[in-house]
């Protein structure tokens, strides 16, 4: 059998190093955070797959400066010469000087024939299941390639093996997009990595198409900030190295940081919302600006640059504000800080009764952009004969009073984007909404499949206002309960201007204790 597999086209370059660096928000974490404090990707354990040049050689340079230190195992045997791709890949993957991820020194080269077959994935060999990961520690694939075996039962099981390693080894999958208008479905038509596409959109931007797996789901899903999607694919991947150590050297956060689904999440949900270019204002994800289905969408991104243009400040913030799980209704919601994420592990549906998520946020001064985003694994069975994925809906609510209201529709809350994501196909859902009124809000994460058994799902937020405490949560405690009630009553009367004067009018009274005790908690 032949394999085609084809590499990513090379482009020239001609966007000066400090550049990239300035339009994916390292330069600005460094410089909210210090050099010191920021992430190197430090010992984790990376692979990277090429594609062989003519010669037959697909490992990098290892004469290059970029590379003292590195340890790059030939994991397909012997290339008599460096690959000027590869090269260029591990540059920005790893680099020295030329990635935000130096730290990152172990590396298992692959030359991609051989990783499909024989090498780990195994394509084509019935129920064989791929080895587990090098050395049982590799965290990261990077993917700089794209191409098809011709043949779309050979290509579905190829991604449906892919998927079913990033679920068994919790491994973080990056893959290139074509730089050309023609899609290819190895490696970008999967679920569980992240598809990566330019800057400027020249990429083959389109729907999975039938009779792939998941037809209609959006890709890419996020865009990286240089000419070819080979080395957006390499930052993309040096961004996830960067968040892995992050959750590896912070005691305060959980192992379920450094998840597939969580850094997924956290990269997506920080993405810079701007067009092609970085356009501002040209983000969409077309959901009604008007009428009964305003900010009603099926469609999480935009359909050229995905979520967005990564920004590894956002995502670090995102990372730094630590697990959050919700609750199981509205009143029981966590309350939010401006920045975080968890992971959920969320039952199916039950006769129409959805399980749900909820977490809540207070915004004292509004927010010019607020970006919620979830996305799960689809689940594929170890024969490879079949697989599953749960579907999950997101929505944006006020929460006024007794209750919450419904914000589909509303002319007057926020300005533009949407405030529910329902797609049947894609395995993310995302909320994008900019110029968010003052007022206390909460996002509701929903199970809307019959499946069966429980699967996790991550879900990442940022907002750019300051996220205040619950309304009613007078002591900042985050729970609306005796104690706000006593503060309550020893400010009753006249209060100008006094936190405990819920409902605005200058005195602290009946209707301020009958709004605490519908807020109750």
């Amino acid at each position: 059998m032949r394999w085609i597999i084809a590499a990513s086209v090379v482009l020239t370059c001609t966007m000066a190093e400090a550049d990239y660096r300035d339009w994916c928000g390292w330069t600005a974490l460094v410089e909210r955070v210090g050099t010191d404090q920021t992430p190197t990707g430090a010992d984790v354990i990376v692979g990277q797959v090429e594609a062989p040049d003519g010669s037959g050689n697909y490992t990098p340079d290892a004469d290059s400066a970029e590379f003292d230190g590195k340890y790059m195992i030939r994991r397909s045997g012997g290339s008599a010469n460096p690959s000027s791709h590869a090269t260029m890949v591990a540059t920005r993957y790893y680099g020295n000087d030329g990635s935000m991820a130096p730290g990152v020194w172990f590396i298992n080269c692959y030359e991609v024939n051989h990783w499909l077959q024989s090498g780990f994935l195994k394509v084509g060999q019935g129920a064989a299941n791929p080895p587990a990961a090098p050395l049982g520690a590799q965290k990261l694939w990077n993917h700089a390639w794209v191409g098809s075996f011709g043949n779309t039962g050979t290509d579905h099981d190829a991604l449906r093996r892919l998927d079913w390693t990033i679920e068994r080894d919790d491994s973080i999958v990056t893959v290139g997009i074509n730089n050309g208008s023609e899609g290819q479905p190895l490696l970008a038509y999967g679920f569980n990595a992240m598809s990566v596409g330019k800057r400027d959109a020249a990429h083959a931007a389109e729907d999975v198409p039938s009779p792939y797996e998941g037809a209609g789901r959006m890709k890419p899903e996020i865009t990286g900030p240089m000419g070819t999607t080979s080395e957006c694919t390499a930052v993309v991947s040096a961004a996830s190295a960067m968040l892995v150590e992050m959750v590896r050297a912070d005691e305060t956060l959980p192992a379920e940081g450094e998840s597939s689904e969580t850094i997924k999440a956290i990269l997506m949900a920080g993405a810079s919302h701007e067009g092609p270019g970085g356009e501002a204002g040209t983000w969409t994800n077309n959901a009604p600006q008007s009428g009964p289905d305003r900010g009603l969408t099926a469609r999480p991104l935009d359909e050229a640059v995905g979520a967005g243009h990564l920004n590894i400040d956002r995502s670090h913030q995102i990372m730094a504000g630590g697990m959050q799980p919700g609750g199981t209704d509205w009143q029981g919601a966590t309350a939010a800080i401006s920045y975080g994420w968890s992971v959920e592990n969320v039952e199916p549906a039950v006769a129409g009764q959805v399980a749900e998520r909820w977490w809540t946020f207070t915004l004292p001064d509004g927010a010019s952009e607020v970006s919620v985003l979830a996305t799960w694994n689809r689940v594929v069975a170890s024969s490879f004969g079949s697989w599953s994925m749960a579907d999950f809906d997101l929505e944006l609510f006020a929460i006024d009073g007794g209750g919450t209201i419904p914000l589909i529709g509303d002319e007057l809350s926020w300005g533009s984007g949407n405030v529910a994501s329902t797609s049947e196909v894609d395995n993310v859902e995302h909320l994008w909404v900019e110029g968010l009124n003052p007022g206390t809000y909460a996002f509701r994460l929903s199970r809307v499949d019959e499946g069966s058994g429980g699967d996790d799902v991550a879900i990442a937020w940022w907002s750019s206002g300051e996220i205040g405490g619950l309304e009613g949560d007078l002591n900042g405690d985050g729970v609306i309960g005796v104690d706000d009630l006593l503060q309550m009553l020893a400010a009753w009367g006249v209060c100008e201007g006094c936190v405990e004067d819920l409902d605005g009018d200058g005195v602290v009274g009946v209707d301020d204790l009958l709004l605490m005790l519908s807020l109750w908690t």
